[in-house]
């Protein structure tokens, strides 16, 4: 799942910072009334659990302003999944929205066992720390399921645009990462909350919407594949892959919103189900939210499939 916005107004100085944009863009360009994270998002984490998941993963933008009201709201609205089944969590930039929100650590301080990696512990049911694990929380970090790895990454920031960059070294030691897990035989799932690519499958460069570094982050993809890539940040579900240097494909998807309710197949409300098996995707299905907006049903998903 990604993207789901959860919104809670802020008080009067919240809206006298870069809230304000942010407020200005929820109101006057209406996306206030596109998202609905309080109605969908728990009904989309119980069509979840019936799904019998073995793993979750979001791929950020929990909250809409980076307020602790909404974070508060999206660990409750999630709960009962992230309680259930293994759960890894990487922040959008919308969780980054101030820089009193990247000071305070907001989301770190609300959403913590589910961003620091580690070792999933069956009889414990949770993670357990392992060498990629520390506090403060340095990203990369690994979370290792079973026989599958998630190397989740943050190039996200505090900005007035909704571009991001990774911190010097970031991309490297992210690909140590899934190179070392491969060595242990591992499958591999790589999350950031940008796309890599667009659904044309080139370089997702919007000099403010998408990663300043992206060719750099390509490029070591290449070099150092997974076997698969998760993101969101665009409110759009998609499809494509990447050509590994090896002349392997790796798909790279979008489940677009979580929340929204539209009347567009590609921007309504939904989320993957992904069976992967030995480092191959062998079933893929996009739940979305119906068009009456009252269950939740398998629907088509836009892009072409990776060769």
């Amino acid at each position: 799942m990604t993207d789901v916005h959860f919104y809670r107004p802020p008080g009067l100085r919240g809206a006298f910072s870069k809230r304000a944009l942010g407020l200005a863009n929820l109101h006057l360009a209406r996306r206030i009334d596109h998202f609905d994270a309080d109605g969908v998002v728990p009904s989309a984490v119980a069509d979840a659990l019936a799904q019998e998941p073995d793993g979750f993963v979001m791929t950020g933008d929990l909250s809409a302003l980076a307020s602790d009201d909404e974070f508060v709201a999206a660990r409750e609205a999630f709960g009962p999944l992230l309680e259930a089944v293994p759960s890894a969590v990487v922040p959008g930039n919308h969780d980054r929205y101030t820089r009193g929100a990247v000071r305070e650590r907001r989301i770190e301080r609300v959403f913590g066992e589910y961003l620091r990696g580690g070792t999933w512990s069956d009889e414990q049911r949770r993670w357990l720390p392992d060498e990629t694990s520390s506090e403060p929380l340095i990203w990369p970090v690994r979370f290792r399921l079973g026989r599958t790895d998630f190397v989740a990454t943050d190039p996200t920031r505090a900005s007035l645009r909704s571009s991001g960059r990774f911190l010097p070294g970031a991309i490297e030691r992210a690909a140590e990462l899934v190179d070392a897990a491969r060595r242990d035989g591992q499958q591999v799932v790589y999350l950031l909350h940008y796309p890599p690519l667009d659904e044309a499958g080139l370089p997702y460069d919007h000099p403010s919407h998408g990663l300043k570094d992206v060719r750099e982050l390509l490029a070591a993809l290449g070099r150092s594949p997974p076997d698969l890539v998760l993101h969101g940040h665009a409110h759009r579900c998609w499809q494509t892959g990447l050509q590994a240097e090896d002349g392997r494909q790796i798909p790279v998807l979008n489940c677009g919103t979580t929340s929204a309710r539209s009347a567009l197949p590609d921007r309504t409300a939904g989320y993957f189900v992904i069976d992967l098996v030995d480092g191959r995707i062998e079933g893929l299905r996009r739940r979305i939210l119906s068009e009456g907006g009252r269950s939740w049903e398998d629907g088509p998903i836009p892009g072409r499939r990776p060769g």
